[in-house]
């Protein structure tokens, strides 16, 4: 009864990790133990998405307005307020005004999000406040063609 009273003494002694160890509350660090090994997972490292900065170009210069170039065009003007005749980008094409600017889209498709199919080859559209108050004004390209100063 006194050899195992002295092994635990002795264990105690030698110090707590290896008396942890000889009485088994902590498994041997040897790899004999039936627990399976510790794994950490790493955190995924975090790449944010590329965004592609774009700027906004004035290609129309209106001096007067729209007055006596384009006229406003109440079913496309009921579609834009819908979301069926909108700009693909709102502002990215623009026309200046001395009041206000204008957003543009072009009759080929150009910055034109055209849901059935309402557009005409060699029109100019000109979005008013693209909303629930959504103006659309119809010019001819060639009429317009004279303000055009592009990108």
């Amino acid at each position: 009864m006194r050899v195992p009273f002295l092994a635990l003494l002795l264990a105690l002694l030698a110090g707590p990790g290896l008396a942890e160890q000889r009485l088994g509350l902590v498994p041997p660090s040897d790899g004999t133990s039936l627990r399976p090994p510790m794994r950490t997972y790493g955190i995924p490292e975090f790449h944010p998405p590329r965004t592609q900065y774009r700027r906004s170009q004035v290609v129309y210069k209106l001096p007067d307005g729209l007055r006596g170039i384009a006229t406003r065009d109440r079913r496309l003007s009921d579609l834009c307020r819908r979301g069926a005749f909108v700009q693909r980008i709102d502002g990215f094409y623009w026309a200046r005004a001395a009041d206000r600017r204008y957003g543009v889209a072009f009759g080929n498709g150009t910055n034109l999000l055209d849901a059935q199919s309402q557009r005409a080859p060699g029109k100019v559209y000109f979005f008013e406040d693209q909303d629930s108050r959504c103006s659309v004004y119809i010019a001819d390209q060639r009429s317009v063609s004279g303000l055009y100063i592009g990108p």
